[in-house]
C-alpha cells in the first residue's frame, strides 16, 4: 500500500469515527443541534468519498480486474463531491443565520439556493456521465481516464464555493473572527485541491483536501460548541444577563487590568415583584423581567456588567461616573406588556428597586467580596436605614466587621457560660406585692455586665439568639429548682423566646423537655414571644401557642402595639397575657393614653391578663392604675436583679416601699 492510499484510508477512518460518535451524541443528547447533524453527515460522506478513492487504487492494483467495483467506486467519488458541497452550504448558512436557507427567509438566500442548485446539477452531471465518456471513462484494462469535458466536474462546485465565499465575507459580522477564518479555511482547502486536481493526474488532491476540510469543520464546531457551553454557563437563562459566576469572572478580568476602582457595584432587588406575578400571571412576570433586563443592558456603557442573581435580585458593575444614571433607572422604569389567556390585554407597571452600592476602593479585592459588600449595603437599606439606596461606607464596613467579631465572641460566651438570667420583678399595683418576674439575659464579659440592648440585635441577625434563649430557659429552671429546695413561694417566671425559634418545628417539645428534666412545675414558667418580628406567618405562631397550651404552659405576647399585625395576632393566637409596649407609656401623651385605653379594654374583653412594662415614674403608674392595668414592671419599682437578689424579693414580696 502506497503513502497516498494509506493517507486516504486514515482520513476515511477518522471521518467515519467522527460521524459515528457525533451520531451517538445527536441520538442520545443533542437532537436539535443542526450544526452537529450537518457535521455528522458531512464527515460520513467524506469518509465514503475517501474510502471510495482508496478502493479504486486497490482495485487497479489487484491481480484481477474488478469491473463493477471500479465503476461503483468512481461514481461514489464524483457524486459525493457534490453532496459535500451541499453540506458546506448548509453549515455556512446555519453558522451565519441559524437555518440552512433551503426554506424560509434568511439573508443571502438566493446565493445559498444557487449553491444547492449547483450541487444538484453536479450530481445529475455525474449520473449522465455513466452513459457517456465525456466526463471520465475506463479502458479495456479497467483503468480510469479523464474525458474531454472533465473540467465540467469542477465548474459546478467551483461556482458554489465562490458564492459561499461571497456570503461568508458579506455577513462576517454575524460570527466571531475565529469562526470566520475557520470557515474560510475549510472552504479554501477544497477549492485549492480542486485547482491542483485539474492540472495533476494520479494524486487525489481534491479528495484529500475535502477530508482535511471536514475534519477541520468537526474540530472547529467542537471548539465552538465548547466555548458556547462555557459562555452559556455564565449566563442566566431567563434574561440573558450574566449569572453570579459570569459576573465574578468579569470582575476578575477588570482586576487583572487594574481597573476595579473605576467601577461601583450596585446590588438591587425589584420592589414587590411577586405582586406582578400574582396580578398578571407568571408568564407576564417573566416578560416584564426580560424587558427590564433588556432596558437595563441598554443603558450600560461598554465594559459595564449586568447580572441576575436569581428571583428579582440583580447586580450591575458600572463606571463611577455613570452611577447616577443607573440609580435613576432603579428609581422607576415603565414596562409595557401583554397578558391574559390569549395575551389580548395590555398592561404596564413602573418597576422600581431597592439598592445597595459599593464604590470599589481597592484593586486587589476579590469579585466575591465586591458582591458581598454591595449585598450587605442592600440588606442594610432594607432592614435598618429603610432607604431606597444605601452605600457600603468604611464606617458601615467597620460596624459589620465588629458585629461579626461580636457574633464569634457571643457564641464563645454561651459555650463558656458567660450568660446568666437577671430577673425584673412584676408588681401587682393593687396591693404592691411581687407577683412574677421576667428573666432577662446578662452577659458577663471582660469584667463588665453587658445588657441585652447591645448583644440581642446582633444575635437576632445570625440566629445565635435561639441558642441563648434555651440557655436562659435552662438556667431559669435550675434557679427555680434551687429556690424550691429552699422552700420559697415562687411566682411565675417569664422567659423570652425570639420568633426566630419558630423555624424549629419541635420548639414547644424542646421547651417542655428542658422544664421536665429540671423537675419543676410547668405553671412556674411563662413563655414570652415578641410581637414585633413578622418574619414567620401567624399560622406558625398560632400552632406554637396551641402546642404550649396543650403541654400546660402560659404564653404572653411581648411588646404589643409596636408591630404592624397586632390585632391579627390577637385574633389568630390565644395568648394568656398581653404585655403593652413601653412606647405607649414613656410619654403618656393624650393620643397614647387614648390608644392605651382601647388596648386595655380589648384585652379585658377577651380575658387576657395585662402587664405594662417600662414604668419609670409615679405619674405613669397612676395612669395605668386608672385604666385598670393591674401588673407593671419597670425601674419605678425595681431593676433587673441577680438570682440571689430576686430570691430576697420573693421571700419578702412587699413593694409598698420602693426597692433600693
Amino acid at each position: 500500500m502506497g503513502i497516498q492510499q494509506a493517507f486516504l484510508l486514515f482520513e476515511a477512518a477518522f471521518c467515519f469515527m467522527v460521524s459515528f460518535f457525533m451520531a451517538l451524541n445527536v441520538i442520545t443528547a443533542d437532537r436539535k443541534n443542526l450544526s452537529n447533524r450537518i457535521v455528522m453527515v458531512g464527515n460520513f460522506l467524506a469518509g465514503l468519498l475517501l474510502f471510495s478513492d482508496f478502493w479504486t487504487y486497490m482495485l487497479e492494483r489487484g491481480t484481477e480486474v474488478n469491473y463493477y467495483g471500479t465503476r461503483t467506486a468512481n461514481f461514489f467519488m464524483f457524486t459525493l463531491w457534490h453532496a459535500i458541497l451541499f453540506t458546506f452550504a448548509s453549515y455556512v448558512a446555519v453558522q451565519l443565520f441559524g437555518a440552512t436557507g433551503l426554506i424560509g427567509r434568511v439573508p443571502g438566500k438566493t446565493r445559498l439556493r444557487i449553491v444547492y442548485l449547483m450541487a444538484v446539477l453536479g450530481f445529475l452531471l455525474v449520473v449522465i456521465a455513466q452513459f457517456s465518456d465525456f466526463l471520465y471513462y475506463f479502458d479495456d484494462k479497467n483503468f480510469y481516464h479523464r474525458g474531454r469535458l472533465y473540467f465540467l466536474n469542477s465548474v459546478f462546485p467551483g461556482i458554489g464555493l465562490i458564492l459561499l465565499f461571497t456570503v461568508i465575507i458579506q455577513y462576517r459580522n454575524k460570527i466571531e473572527k475565529l469562526k470566520f477564518f475557520s470557515i474560510l479555511t475549510y472552504l479554501m482547502l477544497p477549492a485549492v485541491g480542486m485547482l491542483l486536481q485539474l492540472n495533476t493526474y494520479g494524486i487525489s488532491f481534491s479528495n484529500i483536501a475535502i477530508g482535511f476540510a471536514l475534519i477541520m469543520m468537526f474540530v472547529e464546531n467542537s471548539i465552538s460548541q465548547s466555548r458556547e457551553i462555557l459562555r452559556v454557563s455564565k449566563l442566566e437563562v431567563r434574561t440573558g444577563l450574566y449569572n453570579e459566576h459570569g459576573c465574578i469572572e468579569k470582575l476578575y478580568s477588570l482586576r487583572k487590568r487594574s481597573r476595579l476602582t473605576s467601577y461601583s457595584a450596585v446590588f438591587f432587588d425589584i420592589c414587590k415583584f411577586s405582586e406582578i406575578n400574582r396580578k398578571y400571571g407568571m408568564k407576564a412576570g417573566d416578560f416584564v423581567l426580560r424587558e427590564y433586563a433588556g432596558k437595563l443592558k441598554g443603558i450600560l456603557a461598554p465594559g459595564e456588567i449586568a447580572a441576575r442573581q436569581g428571583s428579582d435580585h440583580f447586580v450591575v458593575i458600572i463606571k463611577k461616573e455613570n452611577l447616577e444614571k443607573i440609580l435613576e433607572f432603579l428609581s422607576g422604569t415603565l414596562i409595557e406588556f401583554t397578558y391574559g389567556p390569549k395575551e389580548d390585554k395590555n398592561g404596564e407597571v413602573v418597576v422600581s428597586a431597592i439598592a445597595g452600592v459599593y464604590e470599589i476602593d481597592e484593586e486587589n479585592i476579590k469579585g466575591e467580596d465586591i458582591l458581598a459588600n454591595a449585598f450587605t449595603a442592600l440588606l442594610y437599606a432594607k432592614t435598618v436605614s429603610k432607604k431606597s439606596v444605601d452605600y457600603m461606607t468604611k464606617e458601615l464596613k467597620e460596624k459589620i466587621d465588629n458585629e461579626r467579631l461580636y457574633s464569634t465572641m457571643l457564641l464563645e460566651g454561651i459555650v463558656n457560660h458567660e450568660f446568666s438570667p437577671y430577673y425584673q420583678p412584676k408588681v401587682d399595683i393593687e396591693n404592691n406585692v411581687l407577683c412574677g418576674a421576667e428573666a432577662l439575659a446578662r452577659w458577663f464579659h471582660g469584667g463588665e455586665i453587658i445588657t441585652p440592648g447591645k448583644f440581642i440585635p446582633v444575635m437576632e441577625k445570625n440566629d445565635t439568639v435561639c441558642a441563648l434563649d434555651f440557655y436562659i430557659l435552662k438556667s431559669v429552671c435550675e434557679d427555680i429548682k434551687e429556690w424550691m429546695e429552699e422552700g420559697l413561694d415562687i411566682p411565675t417566671i417569664s422567659v423570652n423566646f425570639s420568633r426566630r425559634n419558630l423555624v424549629n418545628k419541635n420548639l414547644a417539645k424542646d421547651i417542655d423537655t428542658i422544664v421536665c428534666n429540671a423537675g419543676i412545675p410547668k405553671d412556674l414558667i411563662e413563655i414570652e414571644i415578641t410581637e414585633t418580628n413578622d418574619e414567620y406567618p401567624l399560622g406558625v405562631l398560632k400552632e406554637f401557642v396551641s402546642e404550649l397550651h396543650e403541654l400546660g404552659y402560659k404564653v404572653a405576647v411581648d411588646d404589643f402595639g409596636c408591630g404592624a399585625a397586632s390585632l391579627s395576632l390577637l385574633r389568630e393566637a390565644d395568648f394568656d397575657t398581653l404585655k403593652i409596649d413601653k412606647s405607649f407609656i414613656d410619654n403618656a401623651f393624650e393620643k397614647d393614653v387614648t390608644i392605651l385605653t382601647h388596648i386595655v379594654n380589648l384585652a379585658k374583653a377577651i380575658n387576657m391578663k395585662i402587664v405594662a412594662e417600662g414604668v419609670e415614674n409615679e405619674k405613669q403608674q397612676e395612669i395605668l392604675q386608672n385604666l385598670g392595668v393591674g401588673i407593671v414592671q419597670g425601674f419605678y419599682f425595681d431593676r433587673a436583679v441577680s438570682k440571689e437578689e430576686i430570691a430576697k424579693r420573693i421571700s419578702r414580696k412587699d413593694y409598698r416601699m420602693k426597692q433600693d
